[in-house]
């Protein structure tokens, strides 16, 4: 599944532009210090000088951080030197394997400088220092964003899951069920047999959807679910059953209702204690219905019984219409249930051909002939 299909600006999983173009650069550089006439031997010795600096200063920043998280390691680490240590400088038999390369090449490889080893020692930790204190090697905005989405640790992934799990994967079972069950199949028609969830961009979640377009009426509930959930005993879940309206004549009915998670966004952006901007809100809705749909197309027999209708809260003066927008979602739905049943005609199933030609005699006396008309 496309993971654009939902809105066109939910965006796609970051992919290896960035290591393509370091590849780019290597070659670049590569050729310029070829052309300036620089000997290979010459160009590999400062950059394995250059790359066991860089590793020996990384292993000094390292050290700074370990101190902090020694003072936490009961509350962070269970008591455990060895996963701090592992928080801060990573695999320490790898740390120790490139400090003795560093030191193995700092002293067998000619000093181009002519800088003591202790001298480079006392400039690596300085820098360091001075990085430290000054935030001058942060990390870009993209880096964050890039980290947080590869290791799941957006505020939407856990929404997304939240949700999926406490809510969705309980409800919509059970759906198609107790759609069947209202009044005798009063939602026959476009699309009636799926929860449509509705993702507004801007996570502005009223609790009157009729407040939001005076075409879409309220009509009833569907039966009541209960479940035992977290010590509540029969917990209830419902859920609302709208009928849309165009030219105001009734055009669609449908089991409608807002990503509550979506509430939880905005609060967020609305209180200074967490720490959220707009933009921030704005991120985090977009991956919050990538996450939720990954998450639903791994579970197919949930999947077809609700469909997502995301969309961005138009500007003032346009002409965009809620009711509308969920009608073309419920329209296309038709359309592709219908293709779905004339592919299913069309092909009949190999069991069917291979089975023996049926005989039906008719229970009548008298056989009929093939043509009525000549009586």
């Amino acid at each position: 599944m496309l993971q654009a299909s939902l809105h066109p600006s939910i965006p796609r999983p970051r992919g290896t532009r960035a290591q393509k173009a370091a590849l780019v650069l290597l070659a670049v550089c590569l050729g310029a210090l070829w052309g300036l006439g620089e000997l290979p031997e010459h160009i590999l010795q400062w950059l394995v000088l250059h790359l066991a600096s860089l590793q020996l200063g990384l292993l000094f920043k390292g050290v700074c951080y370990l101190t902090e998280e020694l003072c936490h390691l009961h509350s962070r680490y269970q008591g455990s030197y060895w996963r701090a240590t592992r928080a801060c400088l990573g695999c320490p038999i790898r740390c120790g394997a490139l400090l003795l390369l560093s030191c193995y090449f700092y002293g067998s490889l000619p000093n181009i400088a002519g800088l003591p080893f202790t001298w480079m020692l006392a400039l690596l930790g300085l820098s360091q220092a001075l990085n430290i204190l000054l935030e001058l090697q942060g990390l870009a905005p993209a880096e964050v964003s890039a980290v947080c989405e590869k290791r799941n640790f957006n505020v939407a992934h856990g929404l997304a899951w939240s949700y999926f799990i406490g809510y969705l994967r309980l409800i919509l079972p059970g759906l198609p069920a107790r759609i069947q069950a209202l009044h005798n199949n009063m939602l026959q028609g476009i699309g009636s047999h799926r929860l449509h969830i509705l993702f507004p961009l801007d996570c502005g979640v009223p609790d009157d959807l009729s407040v939001v377009d005076p075409n879409i009426r309220f009509l009833y509930e569907l039966p009541q679910q209960s479940a035992n959930r977290a010590g509540i005993k029969r917990r209830v879940y419902t859920n609302s059953v709208y009928e849309l309206l165009e030219k105001g004549q009734p055009a669609g009915i449908c089991v409608l209702e807002y990503a509550t998670p979506l509430q939880t966004l905005f609060a967020m952006s609305q209180d200074g204690r967490a720490g959220f901007s707009r933009e921030d809100r704005l991120e985090q809705a977009k991956l919050f219905c990538r996450t939720l749909e990954d998450i639903l197309a791994d579970a197919p027999e949930l999947q077809n019984n609700c469909r997502l209708i995301v969309y961005q809260e138009p500007a003032e003066g346009s002409s965009f219409s809620l009711s509308q927008e969920i009608l073309r979602h419920l329209r296309q739905e038709e359309r592709e249930v219908t293709m779905g049943s004339m592919d299913t005609s069309i092909v009949p199933s190999s069991s069917t051909l291979s089975q023996e030609p049926n005989l039906f005699i008719s229970g009548l006396e008298q056989p009929l002939p093939l043509r009525t008309d000549i009586f």
